[in-house]
C-alpha cells in the first residue's frame, strides 16, 4: 500500500468533516490528529469514498483503546455514525473501503 501524502491526507480530512459535524466539534483540535492516524490505516474509493472514510473513522475511533474520549464525545461519534448508516453500509476489501448505498424501497417502505 502506497502511503498518502500529507495534502491529500488533509484533503480527506476536511472532506469528512463535513459528515461528523458533533464529533469534530467536540474533538477540536485532536480531530486532525486523530483523522491522519487514521487516514494512513484505508484508502476509500467509489463514488461515496469520503462516507466510507467517515464510517471508517467512526469505527476506527470506537475500537481505539489508547484514545480517551469523554462520554459527550463518545455520544456525539454514536450520532454521527448513526446517522450515516441509515443511509450508507461500509464495504471493506483489506486497505480499501468504499460506502455503499442502501436500497431505496427500504427508505419507501420506512424501515
Amino acid at each position: 500500500m502506497q502511503a498518502p501524502s500529507t495534502a491529500d491526507s488533509v484533503e480527506r480530512l476536511w472532506k469528512t468533516a463535513r459528515y461528523l459535524p458533533q464529533t469534530v466539534r467536540l474533538l477540536g483540535t485532536r480531530y486532525r490528529t486523530l483523522f491522519l492516524a487514521h487516514a494512513q490505516r484505508c484508502r476509500p474509493r467509489g463514488e461515496a469514498g469520503v462516507v466510507a472514510d467517515a464510517l471508517a473513522f467512526t469505527d476506527y475511533l470506537a475500537k481505539q483503546e489508547r484514545v480517551g474520549l469523554l462520554a459527550p464525545e463518545r455520544a456525539a461519534l454514536r450520532r454521527d455514525a448513526r446517522a450515516l448508516r441509515r443511509r450508507f453500509r461500509l464495504r471493506r476489501d483489506g486497505d480499501e473501503i468504499e460506502a455503499i448505498e442502501k436500497w431505496k424501497i427500504l427508505q419507501w417502505l420506512g424501515l
